[in-house]
């Protein structure tokens, strides 16, 4: 059977591995001792000094189902593990191959050559690359793009949706010509470009939203592949686009999405060589699969940030009283976590990349007094609150991989155990899970996350902390955080940005804003014959990353 005909259940037999047998396999795979913390892994991978190679398809089993297709209404890593490579943006940050370290965040043009901005920060103009096509698909059958596409798409995103917040600031656009975007901005704001650079910020076409009122069918853009399949639930079959800008590129011919949603499975299939990468979470995990594929290769993450944590209904009681955030992260032992659940690889949990405030990975004394584990102190915090005897609440969850469920029995057990919190878990599949959580329909607690596509400093405090927000997911309602954050966007200086973002930082972790609990980025592993496949920081190539798949190949 070839390849670019697989189906899910196709791939399934071929893999070889009932559910049941698949995970005993992975379960079995984890040695009785705790690793080591320090990996044996390098954290980058550099470019490949070879020449690429043209063709190939390229497969991967995925966890995550894309709930929508429209990039307007989400920004889930179910749709943008493709749909950075069927749409461009203006400005991207640098791939693998172009940077010199996983936290390199350098600009660089994509349907953009170059921007300016006005002395004072509210105007920008982009200058766009000339020449570049739609994809040759109806209704847009090739067309050139012009900056009127951009600022109708910019206008439209502004109207509904997740990121309407960052485009609202948009006061008016203008086109001086074909090739000329200027966008003029309600108030200053010195970070616009990492904004549009961000992997969620995609240029849809207004012809397929006209005609069908929404992006919920068709996907069609000027990146480097084209949408060829998305059958929900079974598999995205992307397709290259022989009229890419970037000419010469994409290298790999086809790249196969299998909806995988059972972790075991996943693991099997990069086993058998069904799947050309993985993600896993432990070092036992990575053994295991090295003892049958020696050959793999294997990138440990740098972990500058933490994408999960617990989130509480911090605008209504209990959680509404901050004595109460605190008791409950004073009753929660991070350091055990790092010490089972991640098998002593990984950090105690933060939600800023400290690479913005700092030069080196945040001490559990930096994370302030109530990120350490002082359970007695956490039982008279909750009883000055008004709860001696604790009280009762819920928690839902989606399984991003296995160690997640155990982490959130952990605390369930902690809670109950130092402070009588007794705890409903729930756990739902994915599109359930992420409806609810980002649309706010809960109560109690959840197992929060901020989307993992932000790379930029202003996403990461700005439109994920201001009371205003769309993506305001933890419900954060602070004044100073407000106020610190819009200052933050408005000062042009990199050390008093670094300045400011500590403070906010700092008043965080002191409000208990948001519960960062530990996370390991953990391993990506590829098939050896994949060149110029690794990640960069918060950037993994089979998630947010994806656009790196344009310049990926297979060495064949």
């Amino acid at each position: 059977m070839p390849r670019r005909d697989l189906t899910r259940r196709a791939f399934l037999k071929r893999v070889g591995w009932t559910s049941a047998g698949a995970t005993t396999l992975l379960v079995g795979a984890r040695p009785g001792r705790a690793a080591s913390a320090t990996s044996p892994y390098p954290d980058w991978i550099p470019a490949s000094p070879k020449a690429p190679k043209r063709g190939g398809v390229l497969t991967r089993a995925s966890a995550w189902d894309p709930p929508v297709l429209d990039p307007r209404l989400t920004q889930s890593v179910g749709l943008f593990q493709f749909a950075g490579l069927t749409s461009s943006r203006l400005i991207r940050y640098a791939f693998p191959d172009e940077a010199t370290g996983t936290t390199d965040l350098t600009l660089k043009g994509d349907l953009a050559e170059s921007w300016q901005s006005s002395t004072d920060n509210r105007v920008w103009t982009f200058k766009l690359r000339q020449g570049v096509k739609w994809q040759s698909v109806p209704p847009l059958n090739g067309r050139e793009l012009t900056a009127a596409d951009v600022k109708y798409c910019f206008e439209a995103y502004a109207k509904e949706g997740v990121q309407s917040f960052a485009f609202r600031e948009i006061e008016g656009m203008e086109t001086p010509d074909k090739y000329t975007l200027r966008v003029h901005l309600h108030t200053p704001n010195v970070l616009f470009p990492q904004n549009v650079a961000e992997s969620v910020t995609v240029i849809f076409s207004r012809e397929v939203l006209e005609e069908d009122g929404d992006l919920k069918k068709r996907l069609i853009g000027t990146g480097p592949y084209i949408l060829k399949e998305h059958t929900r639930k079974v598999r995205v079959v992307l397709q290259r686009n022989p009229d890419y800008y970037d000419k010469g590129r994409p290298y790999v011919d086809e790249y196969v999405i299998l909806s995988t949603p059972d972790a075991a499975t996943r693991l099997a299939a990069f086993r058998t060589g069904q799947s050309d990468m993985i993600a896993l979470a432990s070092l036992s995990e990575v053994e295991t699969v090295r003892k049958t594929n020696p050959a793999a290769v294997v990138q440990a993450y740098k972990n500058v940030l933490t994408p999960f944590g617990l989130a509480l209904a911090q605008d209504k009681p209990p959680f509404n009283d901050v004595r109460v955030r605190r008791a409950i992260s004073m009753a929660i032992d991070r350091q055990k976590q790092v010490d089972t659940v991640y098998e002593g690889h990984g950090i105690l949990g933060w939600g800023v990349p400290y690479i913005y405030y700092q030069d080196t990975m945040p001490t559990a004394s930096q994370l302030g007094p109530w990120w350490q584990y002082r359970p007695s102190e956490a039982k008279k915090l909750l009883t000055e609150a008004g709860h001696p005897n604790g009280f009762e609440t819920t928690l839902f969850y989606y399984e991003y991989f296995p160690q997640m469920t155990s982490q959130v029995q952990l605390i369930q057990q902690e809670l109950k155990k130092n402070l009588n919190i007794n705890i409903k878990i729930t756990k739902l599949d994915y599109t359930t899970y992420y409806g609810r959580y980002v649309e706010g329909k809960w109560d109690g607690m959840s197992w929060g996350f901020q989307s993992g596509h932000a790379v930029g400093l202003d996403e990461r405090t700005y439109q994920y902390m201001h009371s205003k927000s769309t993506k305001n997911f933890f419900r954060v309602n602070d004044p100073l955080i407000d106020e610190l954050t819009v200052k933050l966007r408005q000062t042009p200086d990199r050390a008093e940005q670094a300045k400011i973002a500590k403070r906010i930082v700092d008043r965080e972790y002191d409000q208990v804003l948001r519960m960062w609990m530990p996370y390991d980025n953990g391993f990506l592993v590829l098939q050896p014959h994949v060149r110029n496949g690794g990640a960069l920081a918060i950037r993994r190539t089979d998630a947010y990353g994806s656009p790196t798949i344009a310049r990926l190949w297979l060495d064949k």
